[in-house]
């Protein structure tokens, strides 16, 4: 790992105005990815996973994706954030297989050691895996890919160091991904654990009301005088970034509710948030120190560190069932 980058102090103790909070606080762990060149034994974004040798890389079970954009040879998206381009050649739909069996591409791998604030692992467990698809899924009521547009379909896995050997599987890559930003770039982590409160909706309508009244009171914005900084959303809940646990984000126009499993119903674990963004213009409270003072180019690397794009540059949100780890994996953008 590399050196911890550090959150600024929130800056206001939001238990002095709504104390009641301090009984939902959540240690996460922001990731702070940076690029680098990870191994299988590292936590990572986009690196290398521990997957023995033995055992099958997992592939999309979705069956056919949208064909309204064209497909993109990750050869050339490597390319293209490189200041060496290589191109590699168009490629086309009609000129991929039809029974193409998309690979799973690496997102993150985490070890326990790394995150010790970070209490989602399953019993004897230690590491945590996630996988995409890296092309547009929507998803039925149960989690389960179907042709449309939505998302990278996501895999968790778990694994236990002990269980790994000395030779991890080379993994295949797919033909061609849909899009350039469902390709991470690689990098290494360096976790920080910080402490997140609710989106103000999960403690019913009643403070959700009184936040809102507090910062109309507290923080006016001249130039639109009817409406009121969502401070409390913005830089005194949840983390922006990738991260580990805590408390998921929400939408800022609402919350919608708990997550349940479409398999058994039970109430879904948040596990991850995978970012387009470590912080925008919303959150720049969150900015590691010094990360601000940089040139532009240095600030942009901090700032999308790992090349991912989600939608209109949003958040997915990754949850598994706390029943069983072997229902499907529910994850959303917000």
């Amino acid at each position: 790992m590399k050196a911890t980058a550090v959150s600024p102090p929130r800056p206001l103790d939001v238990t002095s105005v709504f104390p009641e909070l301090a009984a939902h606080a959540r240690t996460a762990v922001r990731l702070h990815p940076a690029p680098a060149t990870p191994g299988p034994r590292d936590s990572s974004v986009g690196g290398p996973l521990a997957w023995p040798e033995d055992e099958a890389w997992p592939t999309c079970p979705g069956g056919r994706h949208p064909v309204h954009r064209q497909p993109h040879r990750p050869a050339n998206v490597r390319g293209d954030r490189s200041t060496t381009f290589a191109y590699h050649g168009e490629i086309t739909w009609d000129r991929i297989p039809k029974d193409e069996s998309w690979p799973l591409l690496p997102v993150m791998q985490v070890y326990a050691h790394d995150v010790p604030w970070y209490d989602g692992f399953p019993e004897g467990m230690d590491i945590l895996q996630i996988l995409w698809c890296p092309f547009q899924h929507s998803y039925d009521a149960r989690g389960v890919p179907y042709n449309g547009i939505a998302g990278p379909w996501v895999q968790v896995r778990y694994r236990r160091t002990d269980d790994l050997g000395d030779r991890f599987l080379t993994p295949p890559e797919p033909v061609a991904i849909g899009e350039p930003g469902y390709l991470p770039t690689p990098c290494l982590l360096r976790p920080e654990p910080v402490t997140e409160y609710p989106h103000p909706g999960v403690l019913g309508e009643e403070f959700e009301t009184r936040v809102e009244e507090w910062e109309t009171a507290t923080f006016p914005d001249p130039d639109y005088p009817e409406e009121y900084e969502s401070r409390y959303s913005w830089d005194l809940s949840t983390a922006p970034g990738w991260k580990l646990g805590g408390h998921e984000p929400w939408n800022y126009q609402g919350y919608y509710g708990p997550v349940r499993c479409g398999t058994c119903g039970s109430g879904m674990r948040f596990v991850a948030a995978i970012a387009s963004d470590e912080w925008d213009g919303g959150t720049e409270s969150w900015a590691p120190v010094g990360f601000l003072e940089g040139s532009p180019r240095d600030r942009r690397q901090c700032q999308e560190p790992t090349d991912v794009v989600l939608g209109r540059r949003e958040t997915m949100r990754v949850f598994t069932c706390s029943l069983s780890p072997d229902h499907p994996v529910i994850s959303d953008l917000m």
